[in-house]
């Protein structure tokens, strides 16, 4: 296992994995702490030659410290995409199994906190005007798609 341009033997590495402190969350205004982060994303916190096991702990933004996939998913976040990001040139290219050598990126999001529904009056639409709000619609499917959205993610951003 390569961490920071060191070799580690496996045991070796779960172990520094294990006694791993993670650093202090920053504070954050009041308002955002109320409602919490609604987005973030996580990085594996070495290269891997293959997506880490479930065992694994991602450092992650938003300061929700190092979490395990399980973790994630049991405190209300999703999963919309991961992202293979290769390793640098100054680094080990390959694992022992000749395999290359890539961090993985979680981004990682949550529904907003319920707020009160205010009833606002219903009022009709022109032709024109439904027609250019679903063009608007399948422009921001086309640009999330082409970013690598997940058509899930894509459909609940855009239908907002």
């Amino acid at each position: 296992v390569y961490v920071d341009g060191k070799e580690y033997r496996w045991e070796e590495w779960k172990k520094v994995r294990d006694t791993y402190q993670p650093e202090a969350p920053a504070p954050t205004a009041p308002q955002a702490a109320a409602l919490g982060p609604r987005a973030a994303s996580c990085v594996s916190s070495i290269y891997y030659d293959e997506f880490p096991s479930d065992d694994e702990r991602f450092r992650c933004s938003a300061g929700l410290g190092a979490l395990t996939r399980d973790e994630i998913l049991k405190s209300g976040w999703k999963i919309d995409l991961i992202e293979k990001i290769p390793s640098p040139a100054s680094s080990p290219q390959q694992s022992p199994r000749g395999l290359p050598l890539s961090l993985y990126k979680l981004v990682i999001s949550r529904a907003a906190a319920a707020s009160p529904v205010v009833p606002v009056p219903q009022r009709a639409e022109s032709a024109t005007a439904r027609r250019a709000l679903r063009r608007e619609d399948s422009l921001c499917m086309d640009d999330c798609l082409g970013a690598g959205g997940l058509r899930s993610f894509c459909q609940e951003r855009c239908t907002n």
